[in-house]
């Protein structure tokens, strides 16, 4: 279902364009990556004295935390659904479930899920590719499975190894 329609004088229809040095664009980014908000939002809300409040960085990291690893959940809820074997429902609740509710609020561990959060990207758009054949009905190839998994077992292990875990939801 579609997002009902914005009121008339609701809707955004007008342009204004600033021309910025690379030096002031990256400062604005910068600031709106803080909020936790993109470049273009953050002008307007500036601009109309509604200047967002700084996120601390913690926040920013946990949500990224949570979409990497929701994201790789609901990517095994698809392979599951698509292929009926049932370690990747599995795989899909540890990941989402268990690993989150362990992660989330470990703020002693910030700087290592920081430093985890691409090699967990990289691993979730493996699962994705995966999850995107066998939706389409084709046959997964197991040494794409394999690598795609052991991704995920290597991007996971040092949080997994922080949390005194061993990761054996991930094996197969």
């Amino acid at each position: 279902m579609a997002r009902p329609r914005k009121a008339p004088e609701d809707q955004r229809t007008r342009v204004l364009s600033v021309r910025l040095t690379s030096d002031e664009y990256a400062r604005v980014e910068a600031m709106a990556r803080d909020a936790g908000m993109l470049a273009g939002p953050y002008a307007r809300a500036t601009i109309l004295d509604k200047r967002p409040r700084s996120k601390p960085v913690t926040n920013l990291v946990f949500e990224k935390l949570l979409y990497e690893l929701s994201s790789i959940a609901t990517n095994f809820r698809q392979l599951h659904d698509a292929t009926s074997e049932k370690r990747y429902l599995k795989m899909a609740r540890y990941v989402g479930g268990h690993l989150v509710e362990k992660l989330l609020g470990r703020n002693d561990l910030i700087g290592l899920i920081e430093e985890q959060l691409e090699p967990l990207n990289g691993a979730g758009h493996a699962i994705n590719g995966l999850a995107r054949r066998a939706n389409s009905g084709a046959d997964l190839d197991p040494e794409d499975r394999k690598w795609a998994i052991q991704g995920l077992k290597l991007a996971l292990a040092p949080l997994e190894e922080a949390l005194g875990e061993g990761g054996q939801e991930t094996s197969g």
